[in-house]
């Protein structure tokens, strides 16, 4: 069952923006594409670089450490499809937004 952790205000992320922060004792990027959230691992995989820190264009997150880019509403690596980076269901309820992250 997955654990449901409330990590943000929907002003704390502003449409075309992306924040870092913890919940569940892992790292996630929250991004707001378009009034739209998603949430990412923070951690990136080639080196660990913080996702959350990264540029937004459009619903690509651009990794501040070495450019490796993710599609944040899927996850999926913009230069290799076969690799996929843990996404979490995301859902707002009035001003609260809320993810799932799986049972550590």
């Amino acid at each position: 069952m997955p654990d449901r952790h409330r990590v943000a205000s929907v002003s704390d992320v502003p449409p075309g923006e992306g924040i870092e922060l913890a919940a569940g004792g892992r790292m996630i990027a929250l991004f707001n594409v378009e009034g739209e959230f998603h949430a990412l691992d923070g951690v990136c995989p080639h080196s660990g670089g913080p996702l959350g820190q990264g540029a937004l264009s459009g619903c690509i997150v651009t990794c501040p450490w070495h450019g490796w880019q993710f599609d944040v509403t899927t996850g999926v690596h913009q230069l290799n499809a076969g690799l996929s980076h843990p996404k979490f269901p995301v859902t707002v309820e009035g001003d609260d937004v809320f993810v799932e992250l799986p049972e550590q």
